[in-house]
């Protein structure tokens, strides 16, 4: 694959997880929890792999059964906390604080792999936390996170961890849809223990109609194709393009209601952009910053 076809996939996906912030949010305002939500995803995820893959899933290899299991308990936590974030937060900031996991990811391959970040690092992550302090406007609650701002910002930790996993290990799977399958499997079954014991008082008042539409746009076009097509895209590329999920996500939010254009919104998420841009861009390639004899 071309590095331009990878990039267009990969634009793709932010476009996918950028639209993904509303359709959770369609599902929330129709009663769905966070569990509930996450187990129907990855249930007809895993029911649509196993449809259209069955033959790669069932030469699933052991180290595919490893690596799946790994991704797919990360990608539930991940989803659950940022989907229960949006419970008590807006989409755009929901989507802003999630692009954290750009500038956490250095850190935690520094922690656990010790690889040592990029000097930038260290001016990328201070630079990070003004733009979410701007965006939340913690200062007017003396610097304390509302309650879906801090779920999230803790579930960005976990988007970072999967960016790492996919590509250390999903890319040495025998086949992308064989991981898709088992992240898919790992979040319906623990998205139905956790709605079966903590949600059940809230069955009564979903509006099943209203929010199974959005969770299935969930789980055929994020779930199934926008990770499939990331696992795809991401050999051939670096992944720079997916921070405009944000940048999308945003501008969904405010055309259809859900944020208000607010110079926070603007300053902040400006900033996050900014953070993310200078963390995936290879400074020294930039003419303007050369050396010249």
């Amino acid at each position: 694959m071309s590095k331009r076809k990878a990039n267009l996939l990969l634009l793709t996906v932010a476009i996918l997880w950028g639209a993904s912030y509303i359709f959770v949010r369609m599902a929330i305002n129709a009663g769905m929890q966070s569990g509930m939500i996450n187990a129907v995803r990855g249930s007809m995820c895993a029911v649509g792999c196993l449809i259209v893959f069955n033959k790669s899933i069932r030469q699933m290899t052991r180290f595919d059964f490893k690596a799946g299991l790994l991704m797919g308990i990360t990608n539930f936590i991940a989803y659950y906390l940022q989907t229960d974030g949006l419970r008590f937060t807006t989409p755009a900031k929901n989507a802003f604080i999630t692009t954290m996991y750009v500038a956490l990811s250095p850190l935690l391959l520094w922690i656990f792999w010790h690889e040592r970040p990029r000097r930038k690092t260290y001016f990328v992550i201070p630079l990070a936390l003004i733009g979410m302090g701007v965006l939340t406007n913690v200062t007017a609650s003396g610097l304390a996170l509302n309650y879906g701002d801090l779920l999230t910002l803790i579930s960005s930790i976990f988007w970072a961890l999967q960016l790492i996993f996919f590509g250390k290990i999903a890319s040495k799977a025998s086949s992308p849809w064989v991981i898709i399958f088992m992240i898919g499997l790992i979040q319906g079954i623990a998205g139905w223990c956790v709605s079966f014991t903590t949600e059940t008082q809230t069955f009564a008042h979903i509006h099943w109609l209203q929010a199974l539409i959005p969770v299935a746009l969930l789980a055929i076009l994020v779930t199934f194709v926008a990770q499939g097509l990331q696992i795809t895209a991401q050999k051939y590329t670096d992944a720079t393009l997916l921070m405009l999920e944000s940048f999308f996500a945003s501008v969904l939010s405010v055309i259809l209601g859900y944020d208000s254009l607010t110079h926070s919104l603007i300053i902040g998420g400006a900033i996050l952009l900014l953070a993310n841009a200078i963390m995936q861009t290879d400074l020294h390639r930039l003419s303007f910053l050369k050396r010249t004899n």
